[in-house]
């Protein structure tokens, strides 16, 4: 089966510090931590609702390079510095705005601190693909590569 890598132009760069945003293979999405960082590298929010609401974005920026929504996400893994004072009083009232019924599998980890020392949260998705799904992908060279 044909691998995609995704960097989109909306998110940092990620390819020169040595990884993807995104890789489609096996009929799967799968996705690096999203943190609440612009494409600039600067860090937005020094709340969790905020720098929630940004991860949260730049997933859906994610999804949508291959036309997909929050919808179609089975499994959200969540990184939380901190979730006795973050989890109930910010982040979940985000993750109500982002999700409705039927709700994905979602497991929440906490953290003394994640990669930055100011982020709050990071956020992974894991979306399943059909085979029409993933032949509808149209590789550019640059924004979805094929590797």
């Amino acid at each position: 089966m044909t691998r995609y890598a995704i960097n989109p132009p909306r998110l940092k760069d990620a390819r020169g510090i040595g990884y993807n945003h995104a890789i489609v293979d096996g009929g799967t999405f799968y996705m690096a931590g999203q943190v609440a960082m612009d494409e600039h590298s600067n860090v937005v929010g020094d709340d969790i609702e905020t720098q929630a609401r940004k991860a949260y974005e730049n997933v859906g920026i994610l999804l949508g390079t291959i036309g997909k929504t929050y919808a179609d996400i089975a499994k959200v893994t969540t990184h939380i510095v901190d979730p006795k004072e973050h989890y109930y009083d910010g982040y979940k009232e985000v993750y109500w705005e982002t999700f409705e019924e039927p709700y994905p599998c979602h497991t929440v980890l906490g953290h003394e601190q994640l990669a930055n020392e100011d982020y709050l949260v990071e956020i992974e998705v894991e979306v399943p693909l059909t085979d029409a799904d993933v032949d509808g992908i149209e590789p550019d060279g640059d924004v979805i590569r094929e590797v």
